[in-house]
């Protein structure tokens, strides 16, 4: 049993400060609320990170599993989870917001997300999916008396619904073809066209929530709807939890219909037996449809939370292009590294980036337009260069990890003997590039007419300098990240 804890320290840290930040709230006064709450979440999340020191790589009852990609990407979601609270403190301490259970809330859904992560039972998968998706519900609409939040919570509640019961018919299919819920089961005599229906469908559910094409028509009006903080949230943590489990349910059908052993370790390479054409077609056209919706749309908005959705959109369509490296259809050979570290530094850049804008953005968000922020960057220069450098990520710049990042995925399938779409992919990140730096040009512009006010609203908010602290540290340490992990692969485990 004492075990089993260590094993799930982080997340029950997590979770504990969800709650603990629950129970205490309705002690502190409307304006202290914004001003402890946070950094007491913020003290729980370190307690994750240090939790991870103990997590061993092993199966946890043949639920969960741990090994040093997951210890990865869990690292990376809880730094995401950092910046989303950063963020949320400005937002919420700047618009007077009453209440301070959005904090709670976040750090249950980034403890769904670790669990996501962990997760190689379907049951185990389901819950972790709902603990994430209960509370983004909330915090998208949170701001009850705007038509955007309202409209993109319906939507988002919605479509949500009908592909968690897409997910669990699927998992029903998997069950009667196997008698099993573990991701890595074995198929009975004649029931491989079950099985292999009911996968489909547990590998939409997951595209649905990474925001993957032709399941992202959600993504732009839920982003816009949620405020800029909890837009950076959404847009890393939950795509991680997603891309995540959707990499390990990848590994384990293929496994599964090879009839190899059970495969839980993500770091080692796997070897298929007869590798799936149909696979190989799905990935394909799922990461075409996704790069060129991604990349094309970004271009017509003028909302910087629209340009990080279709962001989102694109860069689902680079990642899974890493489930079919390094060569699955020639050799049968996957590999996760490449497609996580490319999850790793979007996440990381995304968040960095919208709790930089969720920082310039205005009461309420409504000056998050491109020509709203011309020249924010200049009254917020460290914020600002913050943002830069995320942005230049996201770009694929060099030094900084996205660069790197693009480069491996690239390579990696130039050596699979899947040159054209490297080149289509490398294209359309070219395309990308232009309203990436498009934002990080406006945020250093020179503005017409020169607010002397620190906010550029017109009045004072010397108020708002007790909110901004753990912001301008967090989207530092994101810029920071990404530099480190630049020069030092290995510690995202890319050598």
């Amino acid at each position: 049993m004492l075990n089993n804890i260590i094993y799930l320290l982080p997340v029950i840290c997590v979770a504990l400060g969800g709650m603990v930040v629950l129970a205490a709230e309705p002690f502190f006064s409307d304006d202290n609320k914004h001003k402890v709450l946070p950094w007491v979440s913020a003290f729980f999340i370190v307690l994750g990170v240090i939790g991870f020191y103990y997590a061993k790589t092993d199966v946890l009852l043949n639920l969960y599993a741990m090994d040093p990609i997951r210890r990865v990407l869990c690292l990376s979601i809880l730094l995401c989870a950092f910046l989303g609270i950063s963020g949320l403190q400005w937002t919420l301490g700047r618009e007077k917001f009453k209440g301070g259970e959005a904090y709670a809330l976040m750090l249950l859904a980034t403890s769904g997300a670790l669990l996501m992560t962990q997760a190689i039972d379907f049951v185990a998968l389901f819950i972790a999916m709902e603990l994430t998706s209960f509370p983004i519900y909330a915090l998208v609409g949170i701001r009850r008396k705007d038509v955007n939040a309202n409209e993109g919570v319906f939507k988002y509640f919605v479509s949500g619904a009908i592909f968690s019961a897409i997910f669990l018919y699927g998992v029903s299919l998997i069950y009667g073809a196997t008698g099993s819920t573990h991701f890595c089961g074995h198929v009975l005599d004649g029931r491989m066209p079950i099985y292999s229906i009911g996968m489909l469908f547990v590998i939409a559910g997951l595209l649905f929530k990474a925001g993957a094409a032709p399941m992202h028509f959600w993504v732009a009006d839920v982003y816009t709807g949620a405020s800029v903080a909890v837009t950076g949230f959404m847009a890393a943590v939950v795509k991680v939890g997603a891309l995540a489990a959707l990499g390990t349910v990848w590994v384990s059908v293929l496994v599964t219909r090879s009839g190899a052993d059970a495969f839980w370790n993500l770091t080692e390479k796997v070897t298929i037996a007869n590798p799936s054409r149909p696979l190989f077609t799905v990935v394909i056209v799922v990461a075409l449809l996704s790069m060129v919706i991604g990349a094309f749309s970004g271009l017509a908005q003028k909302s910087v939370r629209r340009i990080l959705a279709f962001s989102a959109v694109m860069n689902a369509g680079f990642i899974v292009i890493g489930l079919l490296l390094p060569n699955y259809l020639g050799k049968g050979e996957i590999q996760m590294g490449p497609m996580f570290y490319f999850l790793i530094t979007y996440a990381i850049a995304s968040a960095g980036a919208l709790t930089g804008i969720a920082y310039m953005s205005g009461s309420d968000d409504h000056k998050e337009n491109l020509e709203d922020l011309q020249g924010a960057g200049r009254r917020r220069p460290f914020v600002a260069l913050g943002v830069a450098v995320c942005l230049a990520s996201l770009a694929g710049l060099p030094p900084v990890a996205g660069f790197l990042a693009k480069f491996t995925l690239f390579t990696e399938a130039f050596n699979a003997d899947l040159g054209w779409l490297a080149a289509v992919g490398f294209g359309l990140s070219l395309v990308a590039a232009v309203y990436y730096l498009r934002i990080a040009y406006v945020l250093f512009a020179t503005k017409k007419e020169e607010s002397k006010c620190c906010c550029g609203e017109g009045r004072c908010c010397k108020f708002n300098a007790a909110y901004v602290y753990l912001l301008r540290f967090a989207v530092a340490v994101a810029a920071i990240t990404l530099l480190v992990i630049s020069v030092r692969p290995a510690l995202a485990l890319i050598g």
